[in-house]
């Protein structure tokens, strides 16, 4: 029996679409430090994902279902990560002064390591991410299939389209960074973005 794809896939679209921790970080990136930090971002969180789907199409998922606490430390890991984030978005929203022209032009991009380390860790700790490769995908997968490669399909299938919603919410951010660098709003912003990555962490935990 082959790999139902399409019922993966419309199950996929909706829990691609739903603005998580990912999608917030990529977005605050982005508006931070422009479509190259948002760009930067998006690949760390889908490189993540490439990992767990790694991780479940040599087996490694049926392990970890056997460990109950490896599950806990997910959950309290990514809730940590995220009340960081949130943390340093709502410090920024004090602190942060537009500066001019000239200043702006001769000080250095955000490092893009930075933003490719932050998208990672934030998918890597992300529960919601965790159950979705090492639970739901093997779901799909018919006993009589090949295990490996379906599930690396099913793997490639959600990275392409989280990818296409990364990079369209990269680049909305970046657009907008310009006009979103004075005070008053880049401060609101970053206060709705702290509060935002908050909430997530505490549904995270709890």
């Amino acid at each position: 029996m082959p790999v139902n794809v399409w019922a993966f896939t419309a199950i996929t679209v909706p829990l691609v679409a739903t603005p998580g921790a990912s999608t917030a970080v990529v977005l605050r990136n982005s508006i931070a430090g422009g479509v190259r930090s948002g760009v930067a971002t998006a690949i760390g969180t889908n490189s993540a994902s490439i990992c767990y789907g790694l991780m479940t199409a040599f087996g490694l998922s049926i392990a970890l279902q056997q460990w109950p606490a490896a599950w806990i430390a997910l959950r309290a890991g990514g809730a940590a990560y995220l009340a960081w984030l949130g943390l340093l978005s709502l410090h920024r929203a004090r602190t942060y002064r537009q500066v001019d022209a000239a200043t702006e032009a001769a000080a250095p991009p955000p490092p893009i390591s930075r933003s490719v380390r932050e998208g990672f860790m934030t998918n890597l700790l992300n529960p919601s991410l965790a159950t979705l490769y090492l639970l739901m995908i093997p779901q799909f997968i018919p006993q009589d299939a090949p295990f490996a490669r379906s599930a690396l399909m099913l793997s490639a299938i959600h990275v392409s389209l989280a990818v296409t919603w990364h990079l369209t919410w990269a680049t909305a951010g970046g657009t907008l960074s310009a006009s979103l660098s004075r005070t008053g709003p880049r401060r609101i912003l970053e206060a709705v973005s702290g509060i935002a990555l908050l909430a997530l962490a505490v549904k995270l935990a709890f």
